[in-house]
């Protein structure tokens, strides 16, 4: 029942959340012939090596690595950082600030279930909504890339959606901690989107790039998965693991401080 309420809450937005990702996506694959001709100016403007480094993959003289490499900066780089991590704030700062702000916390910890069961369930609801949309629009860029005259390769792109969906997660489960915390969704939106900035600041300084969330979900990458460079022992071992164990570490403690909280 919980979970059923939850997902009438946020269906007409997982929808809206599918739709844009789609829309942000078909436009760039259509755009690839015409951006394939001027990319290599582009990379002088780059202020980092990073960006550099993707520039520079994307002008690759071989067609299929360097729409490999636009892709992974489509898809993921901007796809998943831009409108995975909104709707991962989006869907999860009303899990629990909301019911604190309409008075219906009292009424939702009266049900016959525990507050274990309560909050995984309502999380459980988000993280499928943002994580499902990954897929079926990574998925969808397959057949598109054929107008192009281009292809992809579905078991990289769904290893790069995998790691994708447990970055957008991650984020998730921050924002739902932040909910069980904060007295209103306005201070949690503040609270998990201030940290956002500032991870992103942070992630564009060279000297301190390493302390940014986001280099885990950069094109360096995205670009090595789904160009075939990476295996699916050298991603999910070497990084997606490691989000998915941030990812339980964060929602046990917000669950342990909803067992505490006050409606």
């Amino acid at each position: 029942m919980i979970a059923r309420k939850t997902w009438r809450e946020i269906r007409l937005m997982t929808v809206a959340y599918t739709l844009l990702i789609e829309i942000m996506l078909v436009p760039a694959i259509l755009l690839w012939p015409k951006l394939r001709r001027e990319v290599a100016t582009f990379e002088r403007l780059m202020p980092m090596q990073t960006l550099k480094n993707m520039m520079r993959a994307i002008a690759d003289p071989d067609a299929s690595g360097a729409y490999s490499a636009y892709m992974s900066a489509q898809m993921f780089f901007k796809g998943t950082n831009v409108v995975g991590i909104a709707g991962a704030v989006l869907f999860a700062t009303a899990l629990v600030a909301r019911e604190r702000e309409n008075g219906t916390l009292e009424f939702l910890l009266s049900r016959p279930y525990s507050r274990t069961r309560i909050l995984l369930s309502k999380f459980l609801v988000v993280a499928v909504a943002l994580v499902v949309p990954i897929y079926l629009t990574s998925w969808t860029a397959i057949p598109l890339s054929t107008l192009v005259e281009e292809q992809l390769d579905f078991g990289t792109v769904t290893l790069a959606a995998t790691h994708a969906s447990a970055f957008v997660v991650l984020f998730a489960a921050l924002t739902l901690l932040c909910s069980v915390v904060a007295r209103s969704q306005a201070h949690t939106a503040f609270a998990v989107g201030a940290f956002i900035v500032i991870q992103v600041a942070i992630y564009f300084i060279q000297e301190i790039r390493i302390a940014s969330l986001f280099q885990l979900s950069d094109f360096d990458v995205y670009g090595p998965i789904l160009s075939g460079n990476r295996p699916f022992v050298s991603v999910f071992f070497g990084s997606t693991v490691w989000l998915l164990v941030a990812t339980a570490a964060i929602v046990a403690v917000a669950v342990a401080q909803f067992r505490r909280a006050e409606p």
